[in-house]
């Protein structure tokens, strides 16, 4: 059962968005921080590019972990404890980044940090489902969901101003910490449990079978894999490619900027669209139809035409991405959803690693970045044959139910 009737949508749930909102930011600005002084961290900490790439595979292996964990503990427990204990391991584990001077502990804090991001991770979604009705869940959702790319764009274009201004990377890893720990102060103080989840709360330890047993679900959590994988390898080797086909490293910089600001717009308007039409899928298959597309096109129009394809790229990628964050509230019931989103998010945060370390192989074996770009073709098009599999779960689909049926939608039952 949905704990928020149609008629609310009041100011303090505009307080929970608005701490959400800060909890994403925080997520991404610490986990990408390191990136624009990476090699700064490589020559203060003496170490070598393989190790220091484990400063992104290992946060992708740990937050897939805790995410799950993290799920069972908001349907236990409840999102303002977990998400708010979360954020604090977060906030902690970037400033104490800040403090090291060799590798191995950077990497132990780099963990903690880790296990803060899984842990808050699929609370959001329950939170905003539980302070929001049905009706306006898309539209919130594109709210808090957008901090997650401003929250990486922030970290690309002022990390390397806030080294300059604080001493070196570890004062800028340090400040962006203590960001992170401020936004969960905010959500501590402001986030209660929704009204009428208090009897949900309660609930033991353990996966819901119902829930393990949820196919779509599964499907949902493939599709977020292969797009974060599709995410992660034109975040990471983007300004590499435009480098090596003849771009400054001013333009690849710029360029893949304007990408991150077309994400940060499209994972905004989807929701809210989506939620507005009462569909999924059409927005599925549109975005991941065009990333096909315009990977394509980069592979055999000029180099300058990366100025237009890469906005459309940052726009396309940023549908299926939203798509993960909604689709797991028309599965299950409510009193499961922290179970269902961590299921969703624990599988699709493995594809970070997973899609830099493919595109770096790719890189090795052929010797030129053509093969990763028909690779991202070929996964796009695979989010496009996965979303045949879903059911329609907007208010307009066949497989809609309302929150006193969607119990049969968690196992799968709707023919």
């Amino acid at each position: 059962m949905h704990p928020v009737g149609e008629q609310r949508s009041g100011r303090y749930s505009w307080a929970v968005l608005t701490s959400a909102t800060l909890v994403a930011l925080s997520m991404n600005l610490t986990l990408f921080s390191p990136g624009p002084v990476l090699n700064s961290i490589r020559q203060g900490l003496h170490t070598s590019f393989a190790e220091i790439g484990l400063i992104f595979t290992l946060p992708a292996v740990i937050t897939s972990v805790f995410s799950l964990i993290g799920g069972v503990l908001a349907d236990s427990i409840g999102v303002r404890k977990v998400a708010g204990a979360g954020g604090v391991l977060l906030g902690l584990g970037g400033l104490l980044r800040g403090t090291t001077v060799d590798f191995l502990t950077f990497l132990l804090f780099t963990g903690l940090f880790a296990v803060g991001l899984g842990l808050a991770l699929p609370n959001l979604p329950k939170a905003i489902n539980g302070w929001f009705p049905k009706s306006t869940v898309g539209f919130a959702s594109g709210i808090y969901v957008m901090g997650f790319p401003l929250g990486a764009t922030l970290a690309s274009g002022v990390t390397t101003y806030l080294a300059e201004a604080t001493g070196g990377w570890q004062g800028a890893l340090r400040s962006w910490g203590l960001v992170a720990l401020s936004f969960a102060a905010v959500w501590l103080i402001v986030v209660r449990e929704p009204r009428g989840s208090k009897d949900i709360v309660k609930g033991s330890l353990g996966l819901p079978g119902s829930v393990a047993r949820n196919f779509p679900l599964w499907v949902v959590a493939a599709s977020l894999f292969v797009n974060t994988s599709i995410f992660s390898i034109e975040v990471a080797w983007f300004p590499t490619l435009l480098a090596e086909r003849g771009a400054s490293g001013q333009e690849a910089g710029l360029m893949v900027s304007i990408f991150s600001i077309a994400n940060m717009f499209t994972v905004f308007v989807v929701p809210t669209l989506s939620g507005r039409l009462g569909l999924r899928r059409p927005f599925i298959w549109a975005f991941a139809g065009t990333s096909a597309l315009g990977v394509t096109s980069l592979i055999i129009a000029p180099p300058s035409a990366a100025w237009i394809i890469l906005p459309v790229l940052g726009g396309a990628v940023a549908g299926p991405f939203a798509m993960g964050f909604l689709l797991p509230a028309d599965l299950v019931d409510y009193s499961h959803l922290g179970s269902a989103s961590g299921i969703v998010l624990s599988v699709g945060w493995l594809g970070i690693g997973f899609g830099s370390w493919l595109a770096g192989l790719l890189r090795d074996l052929s010797g030129s970045f053509y093969t990763t770009l028909v690779a991202i073709v070929i996964s796009a098009l695979l989010i496009v044959a996965l979303a045949f599999v879903l059911p329609e779960t907007g208010r307009r689909g066949r497989y809609a139910r309302s929150s006193t049926t969607r119990q049969k939608v968690a196992g799968f039952e709707g023919g």
